[in-house]
């Protein structure tokens, strides 16, 4: 058992569980005794993505001051707001993925709860295309289907030569986006199927060693 965080040394103290997996103790956890423990409640913590990576989160069942983390997949704490009068309260994650979300208060009793959110590339307005992701990766399309505009998003860990072409179902080649070295980065690209027919269509992503093809529908 690792204690993670501290919110203040009266109100909140978080206990990791587990390395890959983080849960609010707030002075709940095995061996804690005394009127300085939570207890767990279902249902009192809401919570809302927003633009920009930002997570509203609400606590419900008090007018008291109320305080929270948001816990990435690997089990850090990466966001903590300290007891505050602000209900709901906003914090913002570092990179897109899944959090925990873990939040409570003190009165009018000790209780704590949790929830989790998952924040998406559609969910980053366009002054964050260009953030530095960890890995290679080739998005969904969007909208899917489409008629005749989608767009593309692309992440590149590290630089490469990059391509990202279209295809037919059948394999055809029918045009080519990106064919260039890219630094690292969240790109994005408009692809315009006013002139094709409808149909099923393939979009490959090719960067450095990665390699990735996705389906997309046309339909008119």
């Amino acid at each position: 058992m690792k204690v993670s965080t501290i919110f203040s040394s009266w109100y909140l103290l978080l206990i990791f569980i587990s390395s890959t997996q983080a849960e609010p103790g707030f002075n709940s956890g095995p061996g804690c005794a005394g009127s300085g423990c939570h207890s767990s409640q279902a249902g009192i913590v809401t919570a809302e993505v927003l633009d920009n990576l930002q997570v509203r989160i609400t606590v419900s069942g008090t007018t008291s001051k109320v305080a929270g983390e948001l816990v990435g997949s690997d089990g850090n704490v990466v966001a903590v707001n300290n007891p505050t009068n602000s209900n709901p309260f906003i914090l913002t994650a570092p990179a897109v993925g899944t959090y925990s979300v873990n939040a409570g208060y003190k009165n009018p009793s000790r209780e704590y709860g949790s929830t989790s959110v998952e924040i998406t590339l559609t969910d980053i307005n366009e002054q964050l295309i260009g953030l530095k992701p960890n890995a290679f990766e080739l998005y969904s399309n969007y909208p899917n289907p489409f008629n005749p505009m989608t767009k593309i998003r692309f992440a590149i860990a590290q630089t490469a030569f990059t391509s990202l072409r279209i295809y037919s179902i059948l394999g055809a080649e029918v045009a080519i986006l990106i064919n260039e070295e890219k630094a690292p980065g969240v790109y994005e690209v408009n692809f315009d199927g006013l002139n094709l027919t409808s149909g099923t269509y393939l979009y490959k992503l090719e960067a450095g060693n990665y390699s990735m093809t996705k389906k997309m529908l046309l339909l008119k």
